[in-house]
Protein backbone atom coordinates (compact mmCIF):
# COMPACT_ATOMS: atom_id res chain seq x y z
CA UNK A 1 0.00 0.00 0.00
CA UNK A 2 1.17 3.53 -0.72
CA UNK A 3 -0.02 6.90 0.56
CA UNK A 4 -2.29 8.89 -1.70
CA UNK A 5 -0.07 11.77 -2.67
CA UNK A 6 -2.08 14.68 -4.06
CA UNK A 7 -4.82 12.29 -5.11
CA UNK A 8 -7.81 14.59 -4.94
CA UNK A 9 -10.95 12.60 -4.17
CA UNK A 10 -13.43 15.13 -5.48
CA UNK A 11 -16.54 13.01 -5.45
CA UNK A 12 -19.83 14.80 -6.01
CA UNK A 13 -22.34 12.54 -7.64
CA UNK A 14 -25.95 12.58 -6.93
CA UNK A 15 -28.74 11.84 -4.42
CA UNK A 16 -30.31 12.50 -0.97
CA UNK A 17 -32.25 10.37 1.54
CA UNK A 18 -36.02 10.64 1.67
CA UNK A 19 -38.05 12.70 4.11
CA UNK A 20 -41.54 11.57 4.91
CA UNK A 21 -44.85 13.40 4.60
CA UNK A 22 -43.68 16.90 3.70
CA UNK A 23 -46.44 19.30 2.59
CA UNK A 24 -47.07 19.30 -1.13
CA UNK A 25 -47.93 22.12 -3.50
CA UNK A 26 -51.48 20.84 -3.79
CA UNK A 27 -52.04 22.26 -0.32
CA UNK A 28 -51.59 25.74 -1.78
CA UNK A 29 -53.70 27.61 -4.28
CA UNK A 30 -52.69 27.49 -7.94
CA UNK A 31 -51.85 31.19 -7.80
CA UNK A 32 -49.86 30.98 -4.57
CA UNK A 33 -47.63 33.95 -3.85
CA UNK A 34 -44.39 33.98 -1.86
CA UNK A 35 -41.29 36.12 -1.72
CA UNK A 36 -38.93 33.53 -3.22
CA UNK A 37 -39.34 30.23 -5.04
CA UNK A 38 -36.39 27.85 -4.72
CA UNK A 39 -36.22 25.23 -7.49
CA UNK A 40 -34.50 22.07 -6.29
CA UNK A 41 -33.98 20.66 -2.79
CA UNK A 42 -30.36 19.59 -3.07
CA UNK A 43 -27.66 21.03 -0.83
CA UNK A 44 -27.79 24.47 -2.48
CA UNK A 45 -31.58 24.72 -2.43
CA UNK A 46 -31.84 23.58 1.17
CA UNK A 47 -29.15 26.05 2.31
CA UNK A 48 -30.80 28.93 0.44
CA UNK A 49 -34.18 28.03 1.93
CA UNK A 50 -32.89 27.97 5.48
CA UNK A 51 -30.99 31.25 5.09
CA UNK A 52 -33.95 33.09 3.58
CA UNK A 53 -36.36 31.83 6.24
CA UNK A 54 -33.94 33.01 8.90
CA UNK A 55 -34.20 36.50 7.41
CA UNK A 56 -37.99 36.49 7.63
CA UNK A 57 -38.45 35.98 3.89
CA UNK A 58 -41.23 33.64 2.77
CA UNK A 59 -40.02 30.71 0.65
CA UNK A 60 -41.57 27.88 -1.34
CA UNK A 61 -39.07 25.14 -2.16
CA UNK A 62 -39.97 22.80 -5.02
CA UNK A 63 -38.37 19.41 -5.65
CA UNK A 64 -39.13 17.23 -8.68
CA UNK A 65 -38.17 13.96 -6.97
CA UNK A 66 -39.81 12.29 -3.99
CA UNK A 67 -36.97 13.14 -1.59
CA UNK A 68 -34.60 15.90 -0.60
CA UNK A 69 -30.82 15.89 -0.99
CA UNK A 70 -30.32 16.24 -4.74
CA UNK A 71 -27.07 14.52 -5.56
CA UNK A 72 -26.55 13.13 -2.06
CA UNK A 73 -28.65 10.03 -1.52
CA UNK A 74 -28.17 7.16 0.92
CA UNK A 75 -30.03 3.90 0.30
CA UNK A 76 -30.53 1.25 2.99
CA UNK A 77 -32.74 -1.22 1.14
CA UNK A 78 -30.45 -2.43 -1.66
CA UNK A 79 -27.68 -3.93 0.47
CA UNK A 80 -28.97 -3.68 4.04
CA UNK A 81 -26.14 -1.25 4.86
CA UNK A 82 -25.81 2.48 4.12
CA UNK A 83 -25.05 2.87 0.43
CA UNK A 84 -24.31 6.34 -0.91
CA UNK A 85 -25.76 6.14 -4.38
CA UNK A 86 -24.49 9.66 -4.87
CA UNK A 87 -22.02 11.79 -2.93
CA UNK A 88 -19.87 9.86 -0.46
CA UNK A 89 -16.77 11.97 0.29
CA UNK A 90 -17.13 14.84 2.78
CA UNK A 91 -14.54 17.10 1.16
CA UNK A 92 -12.55 19.83 2.88
CA UNK A 93 -13.53 18.49 6.27
CA UNK A 94 -12.15 21.51 8.13
CA UNK A 95 -14.69 23.87 6.55
CA UNK A 96 -17.41 21.42 5.55
CA UNK A 97 -20.58 22.31 7.49
CA UNK A 98 -21.87 18.74 7.26
CA UNK A 99 -18.93 17.42 9.28
CA UNK A 100 -19.97 19.59 12.21
CA UNK A 101 -23.62 18.66 11.72
CA UNK A 102 -22.62 15.01 11.91
CA UNK A 103 -20.70 15.53 15.14
CA UNK A 104 -23.55 17.52 16.70
CA UNK A 105 -26.27 15.02 15.81
CA UNK A 106 -24.95 11.57 16.59
CA UNK A 107 -23.61 10.60 13.17
CA UNK A 108 -20.30 8.76 12.85
CA UNK A 109 -18.00 11.07 10.91
CA UNK A 110 -14.34 10.11 10.69
CA UNK A 111 -11.21 10.98 8.66
CA UNK A 112 -10.87 9.09 5.41
CA UNK A 113 -7.90 6.68 5.49
CA UNK A 114 -5.16 7.50 2.99
CA UNK A 115 -4.00 4.05 1.94
CA UNK A 116 -4.07 2.60 -1.53
CA UNK A 117 -3.13 -0.75 -3.06
CA UNK A 118 -1.87 -0.94 -6.64
CA UNK A 119 -2.10 -4.11 -8.72
CA UNK A 120 -0.32 -5.07 -11.92
CA UNK A 121 -2.01 -8.05 -13.48
CA UNK A 122 -2.87 -10.56 -10.75
CA UNK A 123 -0.29 -9.38 -8.23
CA UNK A 124 0.48 -6.38 -6.10
CA UNK A 125 2.85 -3.91 -7.69
CA UNK A 126 6.51 -4.03 -6.78
CA UNK A 127 8.24 -1.09 -5.15
CA UNK A 128 9.74 -0.18 -8.52
CA UNK A 129 6.33 -0.27 -10.18
CA UNK A 130 4.90 1.92 -7.43
CA UNK A 131 7.64 4.42 -8.07
CA UNK A 132 7.10 4.35 -11.83
CA UNK A 133 3.38 4.95 -11.48
CA UNK A 134 3.87 7.71 -8.92
CA UNK A 135 6.41 9.46 -11.18
CA UNK A 136 4.06 9.25 -14.18
CA UNK A 137 1.16 10.57 -12.10
CA UNK A 138 3.19 13.46 -10.72
CA UNK A 139 4.49 14.38 -14.18
CA UNK A 140 0.91 14.66 -15.39
CA UNK A 141 -0.10 16.74 -12.37
CA UNK A 142 2.84 19.10 -12.97
CA UNK A 143 1.90 19.54 -16.63
CA UNK A 144 -1.75 20.30 -15.87
CA UNK A 145 -0.77 22.60 -13.00
CA UNK A 146 1.71 24.54 -15.15
CA UNK A 147 -0.92 25.14 -17.82
CA UNK A 148 -3.56 26.14 -15.30
CA UNK A 149 -1.24 28.44 -13.36
CA UNK A 150 -0.39 30.26 -16.60
CA UNK A 151 -4.04 30.68 -17.49
CA UNK A 152 -3.96 28.27 -20.43
CA UNK A 153 -7.57 27.23 -20.81
CA UNK A 154 -6.70 24.02 -22.64
CA UNK A 155 -7.33 20.32 -22.05
CA UNK A 156 -4.93 18.02 -20.17
CA UNK A 157 -4.80 15.89 -23.32
CA UNK A 158 -2.89 18.72 -24.99
CA UNK A 159 -0.23 19.10 -22.27
CA UNK A 160 0.22 15.79 -20.39
CA UNK A 161 3.29 13.84 -21.60
CA UNK A 162 2.96 10.24 -22.66
CA UNK A 163 3.49 7.96 -19.68
CA UNK A 164 4.09 4.74 -21.57
CA UNK A 165 2.52 1.69 -19.97
CA UNK A 166 1.13 3.84 -17.12
CA UNK A 167 -0.56 6.40 -19.35
CA UNK A 168 -4.09 4.98 -19.25
CA UNK A 169 -4.08 4.56 -15.47
CA UNK A 170 -2.77 8.11 -14.98
CA UNK A 171 -5.44 9.38 -17.38
CA UNK A 172 -8.10 7.48 -15.46
CA UNK A 173 -6.93 8.54 -11.98
CA UNK A 174 -6.84 12.26 -12.78
CA UNK A 175 -9.63 12.40 -15.34
CA UNK A 176 -12.61 10.01 -15.03
CA UNK A 177 -11.90 9.04 -11.40
CA UNK A 178 -11.57 12.62 -10.16
CA UNK A 179 -13.20 14.90 -12.73
CA UNK A 180 -15.84 12.54 -14.19
CA UNK A 181 -14.42 13.47 -17.59
CA UNK A 182 -11.65 12.34 -19.90
CA UNK A 183 -8.44 14.27 -20.54
CA UNK A 184 -9.86 16.07 -23.58
CA UNK A 185 -13.04 17.25 -21.85
CA UNK A 186 -12.01 19.56 -18.99
CA UNK A 187 -9.98 22.72 -18.58
CA UNK A 188 -6.54 22.91 -16.98
CA UNK A 189 -7.44 26.36 -15.62
CA UNK A 190 -10.63 25.06 -14.06
CA UNK A 191 -8.74 22.15 -12.50
CA UNK A 192 -6.03 24.46 -11.18
CA UNK A 193 -8.53 26.83 -9.56
CA UNK A 194 -10.39 24.10 -7.69
CA UNK A 195 -9.70 23.68 -3.99
CA UNK A 196 -8.83 20.51 -2.16
CA UNK A 197 -8.31 19.30 1.37
CA UNK A 198 -8.75 16.40 3.75
CA UNK A 199 -11.80 14.14 3.44
CA UNK A 200 -14.14 12.58 5.98
CA UNK A 201 -16.66 9.75 5.67
CA UNK A 202 -20.01 9.36 7.37
CA UNK A 203 -20.77 5.76 8.36
CA UNK A 204 -24.52 6.35 8.18
CA UNK A 205 -24.17 7.87 4.69
CA UNK A 206 -23.65 11.38 3.34
CA UNK A 207 -27.14 11.44 1.87
CA UNK A 208 -28.65 10.50 5.22
CA UNK A 209 -26.66 13.32 6.81
CA UNK A 210 -27.88 15.90 4.28
CA UNK A 211 -31.48 14.72 4.67
CA UNK A 212 -31.21 14.98 8.45
CA UNK A 213 -29.95 18.55 8.17
CA UNK A 214 -33.17 19.42 6.30
CA UNK A 215 -35.57 17.55 8.57
CA UNK A 216 -37.29 20.75 9.75
CA UNK A 217 -37.67 22.38 6.34
CA UNK A 218 -40.96 22.47 4.44
CA UNK A 219 -40.33 21.16 0.90
CA UNK A 220 -42.93 20.49 -1.80
CA UNK A 221 -41.82 17.12 -3.18
CA UNK A 222 -42.77 15.49 -6.49
CA UNK A 223 -43.31 18.92 -8.01
CA UNK A 224 -41.64 19.45 -11.36
CA UNK A 225 -40.98 22.98 -12.60
CA UNK A 226 -41.63 23.31 -16.32
CA UNK A 227 -41.04 27.01 -16.99
CA UNK A 228 -40.12 30.29 -15.36
CA UNK A 229 -41.60 33.56 -16.66
CA UNK A 230 -39.45 36.52 -15.63
CA UNK A 231 -40.99 39.04 -18.02
CA UNK A 232 -42.80 41.00 -15.32
CA UNK A 233 -41.67 42.70 -12.14
CA UNK A 234 -41.42 39.32 -10.42
CA UNK A 235 -41.50 35.72 -11.61
CA UNK A 236 -44.22 33.20 -12.42
CA UNK A 237 -43.07 29.63 -11.88
CA UNK A 238 -45.09 27.04 -13.78
CA UNK A 239 -45.18 23.52 -12.34
CA UNK A 240 -47.07 20.33 -13.05
CA UNK A 241 -49.19 21.19 -9.99
CA UNK A 242 -49.96 24.84 -10.62
CA UNK A 243 -48.43 28.28 -10.96
CA UNK A 244 -46.63 30.19 -8.22
CA UNK A 245 -45.95 33.91 -8.32
CA UNK A 246 -42.99 35.30 -6.44
CA UNK A 247 -40.69 38.28 -6.27
CA UNK A 248 -37.62 36.18 -7.12
CA UNK A 249 -36.51 32.66 -7.96
CA UNK A 250 -33.38 30.65 -7.15
CA UNK A 251 -32.75 27.80 -9.59
CA UNK A 252 -30.49 25.07 -8.20
CA UNK A 253 -30.88 22.30 -10.78
CA UNK A 254 -27.79 20.99 -12.59
CA UNK A 255 -26.29 22.58 -15.68
CA UNK A 256 -27.18 19.34 -17.47
CA UNK A 257 -30.89 19.91 -16.82
CA UNK A 258 -30.58 23.55 -17.87
CA UNK A 259 -28.58 22.78 -21.02
CA UNK A 260 -31.21 20.22 -22.01
CA UNK A 261 -33.88 22.93 -21.66
CA UNK A 262 -35.93 20.82 -19.26
CA UNK A 263 -37.02 24.13 -17.73
CA UNK A 264 -38.16 26.82 -20.16
CA UNK A 265 -37.56 30.53 -19.58
CA UNK A 266 -39.76 33.40 -20.80
CA UNK A 267 -38.29 35.51 -22.23
CA UNK A 268 -35.30 33.43 -23.32
CA UNK A 269 -32.20 33.79 -21.16
CA UNK A 270 -29.22 35.78 -22.45
CA UNK A 271 -27.11 33.81 -24.93
CA UNK A 272 -24.06 33.95 -22.68
CA UNK A 273 -25.99 32.29 -19.85
CA UNK A 274 -27.10 29.50 -22.17
CA UNK A 275 -23.48 29.12 -23.29
CA UNK A 276 -22.53 28.73 -19.62
CA UNK A 277 -24.96 25.84 -19.15
CA UNK A 278 -23.23 24.03 -22.00
CA UNK A 279 -19.66 25.14 -21.21
CA UNK A 280 -19.77 24.21 -17.51
CA UNK A 281 -20.97 20.77 -18.47
CA UNK A 282 -21.84 17.67 -16.51
CA UNK A 283 -19.43 14.77 -16.34
CA UNK A 284 -20.45 11.19 -15.66
CA UNK A 285 -19.25 9.26 -12.62
CA UNK A 286 -20.92 6.02 -11.59
CA UNK A 287 -20.69 3.46 -8.81
CA UNK A 288 -20.72 -0.23 -9.60
CA UNK A 289 -21.51 -1.27 -6.04
CA UNK A 290 -20.53 -4.80 -4.99
CA UNK A 291 -21.41 -6.50 -1.71
CA UNK A 292 -19.20 -9.47 -0.78
CA UNK A 293 -19.83 -12.01 1.98
CA UNK A 294 -16.20 -11.86 3.13
CA UNK A 295 -13.11 -9.74 2.58
CA UNK A 296 -12.10 -11.37 -0.70
CA UNK A 297 -10.08 -8.33 -1.81
CA UNK A 298 -7.87 -8.49 1.26
CA UNK A 299 -8.04 -4.77 1.97
CA UNK A 300 -8.76 -2.72 5.06
CA UNK A 301 -11.80 -0.53 5.68
CA UNK A 302 -12.13 2.34 3.20
CA UNK A 303 -8.98 1.34 1.31
CA UNK A 304 -8.45 2.28 -2.34
CA UNK A 305 -7.52 -0.30 -4.94
CA UNK A 306 -6.20 0.68 -8.37
CA UNK A 307 -4.86 -1.60 -11.07
CA UNK A 308 -2.93 -1.17 -14.29
CA UNK A 309 -4.34 -2.85 -17.38
CA UNK A 310 -3.99 -2.59 -21.11
CA UNK A 311 -6.90 -0.57 -22.47
CA UNK A 312 -5.30 -0.01 -25.88
CA UNK A 313 -5.06 3.74 -25.29
CA UNK A 314 -8.78 4.19 -25.67
CA UNK A 315 -10.11 7.73 -25.76
CA UNK A 316 -11.71 6.87 -22.41
CA UNK A 317 -9.81 4.20 -20.44
CA UNK A 318 -11.83 1.08 -19.64
CA UNK A 319 -10.75 1.07 -15.99
CA UNK A 320 -12.35 1.35 -12.58
CA UNK A 321 -11.12 2.52 -9.20
CA UNK A 322 -12.28 0.76 -6.05
CA UNK A 323 -13.09 2.03 -2.58
CA UNK A 324 -13.23 -1.24 -0.67
CA UNK A 325 -14.95 -2.29 2.56
CA UNK A 326 -16.86 0.97 2.87
CA UNK A 327 -16.98 1.80 6.60
CA UNK A 328 -16.09 -1.85 7.24
CA UNK A 329 -19.38 -3.16 5.78
CA UNK A 330 -18.08 -5.40 2.99
CA UNK A 331 -19.53 -3.02 0.39
CA UNK A 332 -17.12 -2.01 -2.37
CA UNK A 333 -17.62 0.90 -4.77
CA UNK A 334 -16.04 0.10 -8.13
CA UNK A 335 -16.21 3.48 -9.82
CA UNK A 336 -16.09 4.40 -13.50
CA UNK A 337 -16.18 7.79 -15.16
CA UNK A 338 -16.00 9.82 -18.34
CA UNK A 339 -17.18 8.55 -21.70
CA UNK A 340 -16.51 4.95 -20.71
CA UNK A 341 -19.01 5.28 -17.87
CA UNK A 342 -21.57 6.53 -20.37
CA UNK A 343 -20.79 3.57 -22.64
CA UNK A 344 -21.59 1.25 -19.76
CA UNK A 345 -24.77 3.17 -18.99
CA UNK A 346 -25.89 2.77 -22.59
CA UNK A 347 -25.12 -0.96 -22.41
CA UNK A 348 -27.19 -1.34 -19.23
CA UNK A 349 -26.71 -2.26 -15.60
CA UNK A 350 -25.97 -5.94 -16.20
CA UNK A 351 -23.20 -5.06 -18.67
CA UNK A 352 -21.61 -2.70 -16.14
CA UNK A 353 -21.72 -5.29 -13.37
CA UNK A 354 -20.29 -7.93 -15.73
CA UNK A 355 -17.43 -5.54 -16.55
CA UNK A 356 -16.61 -5.11 -12.87
CA UNK A 357 -16.71 -8.84 -12.20
CA UNK A 358 -14.54 -9.53 -15.25
CA UNK A 359 -11.89 -7.04 -14.13
CA UNK A 360 -11.82 -8.49 -10.61
CA UNK A 361 -11.51 -12.05 -11.95
CA UNK A 362 -8.33 -10.99 -13.78
CA UNK A 363 -6.83 -9.95 -10.45
CA UNK A 364 -8.32 -12.37 -7.92
CA UNK A 365 -9.49 -15.32 -10.01
CA UNK A 366 -12.90 -16.74 -10.88
CA UNK A 367 -13.57 -17.85 -7.31
CA UNK A 368 -14.47 -14.27 -6.47
CA UNK A 369 -17.89 -14.77 -8.10
CA UNK A 370 -19.18 -17.07 -5.38
CA UNK A 371 -18.56 -14.41 -2.74
CA UNK A 372 -20.55 -11.70 -4.54
CA UNK A 373 -23.90 -11.31 -2.79
CA UNK A 374 -25.44 -8.43 -4.73
CA UNK A 375 -24.52 -5.59 -7.11
CA UNK A 376 -25.95 -2.29 -8.32
CA UNK A 377 -25.07 0.29 -11.01
CA UNK A 378 -26.02 3.95 -10.61
CA UNK A 379 -26.38 5.36 -14.20
CA UNK A 380 -26.35 9.07 -13.29
CA UNK A 381 -25.91 10.13 -16.89
CA UNK A 382 -29.39 8.76 -17.62
CA UNK A 383 -31.00 10.39 -14.59
CA UNK A 384 -33.28 13.05 -16.10
CA UNK A 385 -33.20 15.09 -12.88
CA UNK A 386 -29.42 15.53 -13.06
CA UNK A 387 -28.22 14.44 -16.54
CA UNK A 388 -24.80 13.72 -15.14
CA UNK A 389 -22.88 13.67 -11.88
CA UNK A 390 -21.12 17.01 -11.40
CA UNK A 391 -19.95 19.91 -13.54
CA UNK A 392 -16.61 21.23 -14.75
CA UNK A 393 -15.53 23.62 -17.47
CA UNK A 394 -14.83 22.38 -20.95
CA UNK A 395 -11.51 23.52 -22.44
CA UNK A 396 -11.90 27.19 -23.33
CA UNK A 397 -15.01 27.64 -21.17
CA UNK A 398 -13.55 28.55 -17.78
CA UNK A 399 -14.68 32.19 -18.05
CA UNK A 400 -18.28 30.99 -18.15
CA UNK A 401 -18.17 29.99 -14.48
CA UNK A 402 -18.54 33.65 -13.52
CA UNK A 403 -21.48 34.00 -15.93
CA UNK A 404 -23.40 31.31 -14.00
CA UNK A 405 -23.16 33.45 -10.88
CA UNK A 406 -24.85 36.50 -12.45
CA UNK A 407 -28.50 37.18 -11.67
CA UNK A 408 -30.89 37.57 -14.59
CA UNK A 409 -33.06 40.67 -14.38
CA UNK A 410 -32.45 40.80 -10.61
CA UNK A 411 -35.20 38.19 -10.40
CA UNK A 412 -33.60 34.87 -11.33
CA UNK A 413 -30.47 33.51 -9.65
CA UNK A 414 -28.66 30.24 -10.27
CA UNK A 415 -27.05 28.21 -7.51
CA UNK A 416 -25.47 24.80 -7.03
CA UNK A 417 -22.04 23.20 -7.10
CA UNK A 418 -21.39 24.44 -10.65
CA UNK A 419 -21.62 28.03 -9.38
CA UNK A 420 -18.89 27.60 -6.77
CA UNK A 421 -15.61 29.38 -7.40
CA UNK A 422 -13.39 26.66 -5.97
CA UNK A 423 -15.49 23.91 -4.34
CA UNK A 424 -17.46 22.82 -7.36
CA UNK A 425 -18.28 19.11 -7.55
CA UNK A 426 -18.84 19.01 -3.78
CA UNK A 427 -21.87 19.01 -1.52
CA UNK A 428 -20.26 21.57 0.76
CA UNK A 429 -19.58 23.83 -2.23
CA UNK A 430 -23.24 23.66 -3.24
CA UNK A 431 -24.31 24.46 0.33
CA UNK A 432 -22.05 27.51 0.52
CA UNK A 433 -23.29 28.78 -2.85
CA UNK A 434 -26.88 28.43 -1.60
CA UNK A 435 -26.10 30.60 1.43
CA UNK A 436 -24.28 33.20 -0.69
CA UNK A 437 -27.06 33.46 -3.26
CA UNK A 438 -29.70 33.77 -0.53
CA UNK A 439 -27.77 36.74 0.86
CA UNK A 440 -27.73 38.38 -2.58
CA UNK A 441 -31.45 37.78 -3.07
CA UNK A 442 -32.22 39.26 0.34
CA UNK A 443 -30.19 42.37 -0.45
CA UNK A 444 -31.87 42.77 -3.84
CA UNK A 445 -35.30 42.48 -2.25
CA UNK A 446 -34.44 45.21 0.25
Amino acid sequence: MIPKQDLSRRRFIAGGAALAALPLLSHRSAAAEVDVVVVGAGAAGLAATRDLLGRGISVLTLEASSRVGGRAHTDLALFGVPYDIGAHWLHRAGTNPFVQHAKDNGFTAYPAPDTETLYVGDRKATEGEHSAYTAAYENAIRAISAAGRRGRDVSPASVVPDAGSWHDLVHFAIGPYEMAKDFDAFSCVDWWNSDDGSDFYCKEGYGALVAHSARDLDVSLSTRVTSIDWSGSGVAVETDRGRIRAKACIVTVSTGVLANEDIGFVPALPDEMVDAFHGISMGVYDHIALLFDENVLGTGPDEYLLYNARTRRKHSPALMGLLTNVSGTGLTLADVGGDFAMELENAGGEAAIDFAKSELRKIFGAAIDKHLVKAHFTRWGHNTLTRGSYASALPGAYRLRSVLRRPVGERVWFAGEACSTDEWATVAGAHKVGVRVAEHVAMAMR
